[in-house]
């Protein structure tokens, strides 16, 4: 479709919808507050597009190019945006509910605020981009890229991450982010800024959490059986009812810890700081526990039987 001049746009936008604008070019156009309901706007070119406040209910925008778009406080729940291309666009606020994003681009992309509830986010790309607040519940995430995203406070509650060996959140800032019963097993979380998250009842078996911040996190009755935690800060997390059979805890920090009730059997735990940490019921059958430190620590009714590198 050919490039349109204000006066056409203006036309368009009056007339009864939905609208068919496939192809169409409208970069730099202001559809502020434009009523798109269910208008077909895939292919477009809408790259630095003024569209705040928009309504684009159940619009169709995949494949489209949206590069620099400002689309703060735009309705597109129910939206398609697969394969768009979203790099530094603003959805600050924006509400996506049940939008399909798959595989979309939103490198560097501002979603502080937006409401993404039910959204399908499978293999889009979130590097660099700032989620800080964003309701991420229920979601779809198998396969995305979240390196080097901001999600602090972001609500990621009953997320799916499926397939989560192809999900990166190395480096993702996510203190005090809700990830109550989330699934990330197998997921890359090295060095993960995790400081006051809520992970209770979560899945991280076998995931690679080496040198992640858990300073303060809730992750009581989770399950990181196998998982990778090498100099791993939990110092005054909620551990109790925590799974960590055979994780590896080389050196991790779990100073005033409470790990009442946790599963730490065949544990390697060689180096810990375990300073002051709660063990009351906990099992460390099997565990390493070479260098550890365990000054102050409450071991009351734990199961020690074949504890390794431990001073008796």
């Amino acid at each position: 479709m050919a490039d349109l001049t204000p006066d056409q746009i203006y036309d368009l936008l009056n007339r009864p919808g939905p609208l068919w604008l496939v192809g169409a070019n409208l970069n730099g156009a202001n559809l502020s507050a434009a009523n798109l309901s269910h208008a077909n706007l895939s292919e477009a070119q809408l790259s630095r597009a003024r569209l705040t406040d928009a309504n684009l209910f159940r619009a169709d925008l995949s494949v489209c190019e949206l590069g620099g778009a400002n689309l703060s406080w735009a309705n597109l729940r129910e939206a398609k945006l697969n394969w768009a291309q979203l790099v530094r666009a603003d959805l600050s606020d924006a509400d996506l509910r049940k939008a399909d994003l798959s595989w979309a681009n939103l490198e560097f992309a501002s979603l502080v605020g937006a409401n993404l509830r039910g959204a399908n986010l499978s293999a889009a790309d979130f590097s660099g981009a700032n989620l800080y607040g964003a309701n991420l519940s229920l979601c779809n995430l198998s396969g995305a890229d979240l390196r080097d995203t901001v999600m602090i406070g972001a609500n990621l509650s009953e997320a799916q991450l499926r397939e989560a060996q192809l999900v990166n959140l190395s480096g993702a800032n996510l203190s005090g982010a809700i990830l109550i019963r989330v699934s990330l097993n197998g997921a890359n979380l090295n060095g993960a800024n995790l400081a006051s998250a809520n992970l209770m009842h979560a899945n991280l078996r076998e995931a690679t959490l080496d040198e992640a911040n858990f300073i303060g996190a809730n992750l009581s009755e989770a399950n990181l059986g196998e998982a990778s935690l090498c100099n791993a800060d939990f110092s005054e997390a909620n551990l109790s009812g925590i799974y960590l059979s055979g994780a590896n805890l080389r050196n991790a920090i779990l100073t005033r810890a409470n790990l009442s009730r946790a599963n730490l059997s065949g544990a390697n735990l060689r180096g810990a700081n375990l300073r002051g940490a709660n063990l009351r019921e906990a099992s460390l059958a099997e565990a390493d526990l070479t260098d550890a430190d365990l000054t102050e620590a409450d071991l009351r009714d734990c199961d020690l039987t074949g504890v390794k590198g431990l001073a008796m």
